[in-house]
């Protein structure tokens, strides 16, 4: 069977389109950590006007991060590091952002020791300790 020439036209123009989209690479995939991955940053969360850790222990003598987690959706939260209890001296203060959302802070070295991190907003019900070891 012969097909008329505009319609075996058509079927080459179509098989051809469908010959290159067969050819065409799908974009690459970035595997996403499985749930037993674990990252070095130090996590800490923010939900309902509190952190949701109660204590964080880091490395002493050496610069760390702390991924901040604000949950709470257009609230302003940061965190604010000081030595001792939350009257100490000042050594770390993080930028205030509004959630929800993530930011990574870069954290100078600490000594050994117990420090306390608070939130500069909402210092009263947002407290936390922390050790450097």
């Amino acid at each position: 069977m012969r097909l008329p020439r505009p319609t075996l036209l058509v079927v080459l123009a179509l098989s051809s389109v469908l010959a290159l989209a067969a050819c065409t690479s799908a974009p690459a995939v970035t595997p996403t950590p499985s749930a037993g991955a674990t990252s070095d940053n130090v996590q800490i969360s923010a939900r309902g006007i509190r952190f949701e850790q109660a204590s964080v222990d880091v490395p002493a003598g050496k610069t760390f991060k702390i991924d901040f987690d604000n949950k709470d959706p257009g609230t302003p939260h940061d965190i604010v590091i000081h030595s001792g209890d939350a009257n100490g001296p000042e050594v770390f203060k993080g930028e205030v952002f509004n959630g929800a959302m993530v930011k990574t802070y870069e954290v100078p070295a600490l000594a050994a020791g117990t420090y306390t991190f608070v939130c500069s907003i909402h210092p009263g019900p947002m407290v936390g300790s922390m050790t450097a070891k």
